[in-house]
């Protein structure tokens, strides 16, 4: 008991501290929207960054942070920024639109692997939500099926027995596949797993070795899933499937 005590103490003690750093991040956002709206993308951008080393991220951020350096003709860095903002809201349109708009700004113009139907199927309905609003569903849906199931177990009448057992089964489907969805994006966020090549430049060579065959030519800008690493190489696939390594300073994951 002292110490749940205690430890309510503390996070009261705290509490004004938190309050007053989001206050302080809020501030600067606003502070750096305003500039970009100036069109002192500079000074925005330094802000943005500000927000960004306090280890804050959201949508907004990361999408504003794209627009500005669009702005200024930074188009590698502005899709880095859009692809971190669809890691965590794979629904917004407004990050896919620019998103797209910049992508037509880079050489690279690569084909993607045509996907099965089932895999394509479920990565639409997978990418509907973010990890936090299918966790929010699989809540309430779980909520729901305990109530259909009191129904189900304890009500006399056929037809309230009838509802309770079909409104229970769906919604516990519906639960299973929320939740394993959230799972999912909750990993996909966590892993930084994809990057975005930074480099004007760069040769993409058969093994972790400058001496070793040329494969293929990328340009800045151009997204790669990260395979391995070694000896300050990363190995890479992209949306062809062709792999191979390139220096690791060469991309940036997110």
């Amino acid at each position: 008991m002292k110490r749940i005590t205690l430890l309510i103490i503390v996070v009261l003690a705290l509490m004004p501290r938190f309050v007053a750093a989001q206050d302080s991040y809020d501030a600067w956002f606003e502070q750096a929207n305003a500039a970009y709206n100036e069109g002192n993308y500079g000074a925005a951008l330094e802000l943005y960054k500000d927000i960004v080393d306090a280890e804050q991220e959201s949508v907004p951020l990361f999408f504003n942070m794209g627009n500005t350096y669009y702005k200024m003709g930074t188009y590698p860095m502005a899709i880095y920024y859009y692809e971190k903002a669809l890691k965590l809201d794979p629904s917004n349109e407004d990050v896919k639109i620019n998103l797209e708009i910049a992508n037509h700004a880079i050489a690279d113009k690569i084909d993607p692997v045509p996907q099965s139907f089932i895999v394509k199927g479920w990565n639409n309905v997978k990418n509907m939500f973010s990890s936090d609003s299918w966790a929010v569903i699989s809540v309430i849906c779980f909520a729901i099926f305990m109530a259909a199931l009191f129904l189900f177990l304890r009500s006399r009448l056929l037809g309230l027995r009838k509802l309770g057992f079909f409104v229970g089964l769906l919604t516990l489907l519906v639960f299973v596949f929320s939740f394993i969805f959230s799972m999912e994006k909750r990993r996909e966020c966590q892993q930084l797993d994809q990057a975005i090549v930074i480099t004007p430049t760069v040769t993409v060579k058969s093994s972790p070795n400058a001496g070793s065959v040329d494969l293929f030519v990328l340009h800045e800008g151009t997204k790669v899933t990260l395979l391995d690493e070694a000896d300050g190489w990363s190995k890479v696939r992209i949306a062809n499937g062709s792999e191979g390594w390139l220096p690791a300073d060469a991309s940036l994951a997110y």
